[in-house]
């Protein structure tokens, strides 16, 4: 089946005064729901946002780290980080339904 999300960039290294941006690319519409999920240094995982629709924006603080997810188009979902408070993987994934059902 192949990807079916691509990120860009894959790695980046992120100072708590500078913000970064990550953008997650769908290459399979069948799946049209898009989420991000973080991962802490100890291995758990946490959800941050899930998007269905172009236009939705959402802002969420965990941890102190400052998100702000914005579904950019119907196949690109970006996400900016800023206060970035410990180590961290950042993870997109997509489904053919949402995730919070």
């Amino acid at each position: 089946m192949g990807r079916l999300v691509e990120q860009s960039p894959l790695y980046f290294m992120v100072r708590p005064e500078v913000s970064q941006s990550v953008t997650c690319t769908l290459k399979n519409t069948a799946y049209p729901w898009m989420s991000w999920y973080w991962q802490d240094a100890q291995g758990h995982l946490h959800f941050l946002v899930q998007s269905g629709t172009k236009g939705d924006q959402e802002k969420i603080i965990q941890e102190g780290t400052s998100y702000r997810s914005e579904r950019v188009s119907s196949t690109e979902l970006s996400l900016e980080m800023q206060n970035v408070t410990q180590s961290q993987t950042i993870y997109c994934t997509c489904s053919k339904s949402t995730v919070r059902d």
